[in-house]
């Protein structure tokens, strides 16, 4: 009989090459998980950056608007004010700006598409001092505003404001490519008001008398003696 020899140590086979896919496999992970973070944190400050944008344009329009309102209802004394008739505008009907019931009407209507005011900034508006002749100076394109005004509801009638006092809203916008738009409302309540008002610093804004004494029928505790102690 011939005998036969056994290896009793046999090689693996393959196992290195599984050992690289493994190791290959997981180093892909990591990357594309990094990635991935980055990638949202960096949609997260554009987010942000647009965020802002939208509410310096509102707070831009809403300067604008009040100021506009107040020479409305200067150049209008009368006690009932049709915002259609004088405004000379129909009321706005989109989504989420006004209604059929409680209309908003345009009031500063801009040059840009769909009644909105361009709120760019471009080195050709800018005077070289500004912009230090930097040549890849981030310009400002996509950001606009639009501004309403609306009656505040002092009676059934909210076509016709009967008190003098209109709600401003203004909408900052940031227009993205690839995405929705950023925007940003901001209101305020506009009184007019004929009486002059008067502020002054010091005792006479607390009720004292002009020669800053407590002497006079609207206040007439004088002020406390008690000596307090600083530490």
């Amino acid at each position: 009989m011939v005998p036969r020899t056994r290896s009793h140590l046999r090689q693996p086979r393959g196992f290195t090459l599984l050992l690289a896919l493994g190791v290959v496999a997981v180093v892909t992970m990591a990357v594309m998980l990094s990635f991935s973070v980055v990638g949202r944190e960096a949609d997260s400050q554009a987010d942000t950056r647009r965020q802002k944008q939208a509410f310096f344009a509102a707070e831009a329009g809403l300067a604008e608007g009040r100021e506009a309102v107040r020479i409305l209802l200067d150049n209008n004394l009368t006690p009932t004010l049709n915002l259609k008739d004088t405004l000379g505008r129909d009321r706005v009907e989109l989504p989420g700006m006004g209604s059929v019931a409680y209309p908003w009407f345009e009031l500063l209507p801009g040059a840009g598409v769909d009644g909105w005011n361009d709120y760019s900034i471009t080195t050709d508006t800018l005077d070289p001092a500004e912009y230090a002749g930097i040549d890849d100076y981030p310009e400002q394109k996509n950001v606009r505003y639009r501004v309403f005004v609306r009656d505040d509801v002092d009676d059934d009638d909210f076509v016709s404001d009967a008190n003098r006092q209109l709600w401003v809203i203004a909408v900052g916008e940031v227009t993205n490519a690839n995405g929705r738009p950023t925007r940003s409302v901001v209101q305020a309540l506009v009184t007019n008001s004929n009486t002059e008002s008067i502020f002054t610093p010091g005792c006479i804004s607390k009720g004292c008398g002009p020669d800053m004494n407590y002497d006079n029928p609207t206040d007439i505790g004088a002020p406390s003696t008690a000596v307090i102690t600083l530490p």
